[in-house]
């Protein structure tokens, strides 16, 4: 015998007997329900799934017409047959057009088992047909959701709603937060505002407790997805606080299924579905949930990960910041302690190669001095606390200032530096900003082409004054030419050269601070050609 849900929509009990005796001969074991008004198959309709509705087609205070009308408000797809005692063919037709499925009359029952049995598969075919669908369209808004660039709380919080009310009343998304020792809910949606703000309050009070072995906390602790069919028959309660336990009884779960957010390692956390009417949650449900879950857990990794990156560069600024703050001060101390015996060596003279030794390691506390502003320059951009001092200043005269303190280093690796300038351009700019940029440029001139001459051009393009380095050093391959510029970015490897691999990332941040710009390209002939671009002052670009 086939079980059947059955609504029978029916005022003689007695045809209504006959209907049960024919379904049964023809091996059917209908659970049936009988209602003749609107609002006892309302009722029926919203507390149990049934499977096919058999109806008369006038009662005295019910017709067929009208239980097809109520049926189509449900917006559930259930067979319908009208049994009649008598029914004319206008009537069949009304009802054949308002989605009754077939018709007969009472005295040739003998037609009711087929016509039920085949109802009843095709019925299934609709549903698995529209579920797929439903499903495909599901998943892929879904995966709009999540990589759509929106905050992760806010990509969660539209996740849940995909579901809901389609495929269950209520979808959940919780994670698991060590320090807070329980589920954190993060995601809540159901038709119901009302109802989903009481289970988000109650929820909020009383985070659910992880440790147990049944429930959520047993999919987190194993991983395991859990199909609950059926709330009531459940022995234990998800959670064991009383209110909590009270505010779900009064919600009236009726079926649930709790699925897990897999991470790397571990399960981040669980996504819930669950029905407070009539359907029950089935194997198809735990399917879509755990591909939802799938998703939802990989943007929920990403995004730890990511946190994890940001928390380690944090960590490292805030490292670099400090560790620059206590190098300054003895640099500065050393500074101090050498020019001053050199200054005492020109009145009382020293052993020359003294002097030369003093001197060199005035010029290296100089460059250790130089790389501790550098890292600290790193440090404020990072936090954004960098801000301009202009100052009117003639792109010439900064230039020249630079060649001539480099002067030394390029005589030092057997380098001509040659400046040429055009005059006249002025602008207002951070001198400590310009004068970095364009010492950047020199010394890694310099650098990476030791030996061989170093061109430095001041010139106008348009409105902007221009200063370009020109070397004939190594060169930069194609791919490379905009990785130099950024944060320790480097074109060759530390160990042939050394350096922090910040002073072209501090050039360009100088230039675009000031509305500029710096880039790198290949010198026809081999080297490189740097080039800084700063805004000339409103009289100087008219």
């Amino acid at each position: 015998m086939k079980p059947l849900r059955l609504l029978l929509v029916e005022d003689n009990p007695d045809d209504a007997a006959l209907v049960l005796l024919e379904l049964r001969r023809n091996g059917f074991r209908p659970e049936a329900l009988r209602v003749q008004t609107a609002d006892a198959m309302r009722q029926a309709l919203e507390s149990t799934d049934f499977e096919i509705i058999l109806s008369d087609f006038s009662m005295p205070h019910f017709t067929a017409l009208e239980a097809l009308k109520l049926l189509r408000e449900t917006g559930r797809d259930i067979p319908f047959i009208v049994v009649s005692g008598s029914i004319g063919e206008d009537e069949a037709v009304a009802a054949m057009r308002s989605g009754a499925r077939d018709y007969f009359a009472k005295d040739r029952l003998v037609r009711l088992g087929a016509a039920v049995e085949r109802e009843l598969v095709e019925a299934r075919a609709r549903r698995e047909r529209a579920r797929v669908e439903l499903d495909r369209n599901l998943l892929a808004l879904a995966s709009e959701v999540l990589t759509e660039p929106l905050d992760l709380d806010e990509r969660l919080r539209r996740l849940v709603q995909l579901p809901v009310p389609k495929v269950a009343d209520w979808c959940s998304l919780r994670i698991h937060e060590k320090g807070r020792g329980g589920l954190r809910l993060v995601a809540l949606a159901h038709p119901d505002a009302a109802r989903a703000a009481r289970m988000w309050e109650v929820d909020q009070r009383f985070p659910l407790a992880v440790g147990a072995d049944f429930g959520l906390a047993r999919v987190l602790a194993t991983g395991e997805p859990e199909l609950v069919e059926e709330v009531a028959a459940r022995p234990r309660s998800v959670t064991d606080v009383t209110e909590y336990q009270q505010t779900l009884r009064e919600l009236g779960f009726r079926s649930a299924l709790h699925v897990p957010l897999r991470g790397r390692s571990s399960v981040l956390g669980v996504l819930s579905l669950a029905m407070d009417g009539a359907r029950r949650l089935g194997p198809v449900d735990l399917a879509l949930a755990q591909e939802l879950a799938r998703r939802a857990g990989l943007v929920l990794e990403n995004a730890h990960l990511f946190r994890e990156v940001q928390d380690a560069v944090q960590l490292r600024d805030e490292f670099l910041t400090v560790a620059a703050h206590e190098l300054r001060t003895p640099l500065t101390t050393l500074r101090l302690q050498l020019g001053s015996v050199l200054h005492h060596a020109a009145v009382t003279p020293l052993a020359p190669e003294l002097e030369a030794r003093l001197e060199r390691s005035l010029r290296q506390v100089l460059r250790l001095g130089t790389l501790v502003e550098a890292l600290l320059d790193v440090s404020r951009l990072s936090s954004g606390e960098v801000s301009l001092s202009p100052e009117r200043l003639e792109l010439a005269e900064v230039a020249r200032g630079v060649a001539e303190r480099y002067g030394a280093e390029a005589e030092g690796v057997g380098s001509e530096l040659h400046v040429s300038q055009k005059p006249g351009l002025w602008g207002a700019w951070d001198r400590a900003r310009v004068e970095q940029a364009v010492a950047a440029l020199v010394a890694n001139a310099l650098k990476f082409g030791p030996g061989r001459p170093v061109e430095v051009e001041v010139s106008r393009a348009g409105p902007m004054g221009r200063v370009r380095v020109l070397d004939r050093g190594i060169g930069i391959p194609e791919d490379q030419l905009e990785r130099i510029f950024e944060r320790f970015g480097r074109a060759v490897s530390s160990r042939s050269y050394g350096g922090l691999g910040l002073g072209l990332y501090l050039a360009r941040r100088a230039a675009e601070a000031h509305g500029g710009r710096a880039w790198a390209e290949p010198r026809e002939g081999g080297g490189a050609i740097f080039t800084l671009e700063l805004p000339l002052e409103k009289e100087e670009r008219e």
